[in-house]
C-alpha cells in the first residue's frame, strides 16, 4: 500500500493513517466520498468567499469576544469544509440561515466561538446536541477523532446524513437531546447547538472528569436586541457516581439560538 506524509511534521505515513503517529495531527480526509484533488478544487472556486469569512470572523472576535483570533486549526477546518454544501443562500456571509423544518444554521462565527473555545484535540470524542444541517460536527470532524451528534428531528438527520457521507468519524442518531448518547460515554467534549434553561446534568453526567461542555443558556430576563441567552462553558470536576455530577461553569458571550427540546 502506497504511504503518505504528514502535512505538519513530514512524517510517512501509511495511506489509511487518520492521525500522524509522530505528531499526533488529524489528517484531511476527502469530503462527501470525493477525490482529494476534487476537493481541493471545489475550495479553491470559493476561495475568496472563504477567506472573507475567515476574516469576518476573526474581526467579530476581536471586536465582540475576547479580543484575540480564533485558534488556526479551527480556521483551517472551515477553510476545508464547504459550508455551501448545507446551506443554500449566502453560505459565506457572517449570518445564521434556515435549514427546514424551523431550525438554523449558526453563522460562521458562532461556529468558530464554540469550537474554539471547547479546545477539541486530535484524540478526543465528541458528543453534539443538535445536529441540524451538519456544518458544525463537519467542522470538528477535522479536530478530533469521534463525532457522536444527536438530532430530533428524522427530516434533519436524513438531510444531514445525506451530505456527511465522506465522514467517516461522525456518527449520528435521532434523539432528545437532553439525555445525550449515553452508549458510547463518557465524551470528552460536548457542544449543544440550542437554548436550554440550564445546565442538562445528564449531559454533565456524560463528560469525562475535567471534561468541557459549551452550552447556550436561557438568561430569566432577556437583554433584547436579539439576543435571548449567553453561552457558558462547563468543566466537569467530580465524578462520584453516587452523587450527582459537579461541575464549573462560565459565562462567554450573549446569543440567540433556538430552543433545546424535551420531547
Amino acid at each position: 500500500m502506497d504511504n503518505k506524509f504528514c502535512t505538519e511534521c513530514g512524517f510517512e505515513l501509511l495511506r489509511t493513517a487518520k492521525f500522524c503517529e509522530e505528531c499526533g495531527a488529524k489528517l484531511i480526509v476527502s469530503e462527501t466520498n470525493k477525490p482529494e484533488t476534487e476537493v481541493t478544487e471545489a475550495v479553491e472556486e470559493v476561495e475568496e468567499e472563504i477567506e472573507e469569512m475567515i476574516e469576518v470572523i476573526n474581526q467579530h472576535s476581536i471586536q465582540n469576544a475576547d479580543d484575540i483570533e480564533i485558534d488556526s486549526r479551527v480556521l483551517d477546518s472551515m477553510r476545508q469544509i464547504l459550508r455551501h454544501e448545507f446551506i443554500e443562500n449566502s453560505p459565506y456571509e457572517d449570518a445564521p440561515g434556515p435549514i427546514g423544518f424551523g431550525q438554523t444554521i449558526s453563522q460562521p462565527f458562532i461556529v468558530a466561538y464554540m469550537t474554539d473555545k471547547l479546545d477539541v484535540q486530535p484524540s478526543h470524542k465528541v458528543l453534539e446536541i443538535g445536529t441540524g444541517s451538519g456544518y458544525q460536527a463537519a467542522v470538528l470532524s477535522r479536530l478530533c477523532s469521534e463525532i457522536y451528534t444527536v438530532e430530533r428531528i428524522q427530516g434533519l438527520v436524513q438531510q444531514s446524513e445525506s451530505i456527511l457521507k465522506g465522514y467517516d468519524n461522525i456518527k449520528t442518531k435521532v434523539g432528545n437531546g437532553y439525555d445525550g448518547w449515553e452508549d458510547n460515554a463518557p465524551y470528552d467534549r460536548i457542544m449543544v447547538t440550542a437554548m436550554s434553561d440550564s445546565i442538562p446534568l445528564k449531559l454533565v453526567d456524560q463528560l469525562k472528569y475535567e471534561g468541557k461542555m459549551i452550552i447556550p443558556i436561557k438568561h430569566k430576563f432577556p437583554w433584547g436586541w436579539g439576543f435571548n441567552g449567553r453561552l457558558c462553558l462547563v468543566i466537569r470536576t467530580g465524578t462520584n457516581h453516587m452523587l450527582a455530577p459537579t461541575y464549573d461553569k462560565k459565562s462567554l458571550i450573549r446569543v440567540q439560538f433556538v430552543p433545546l427540546v424535551r420531547d
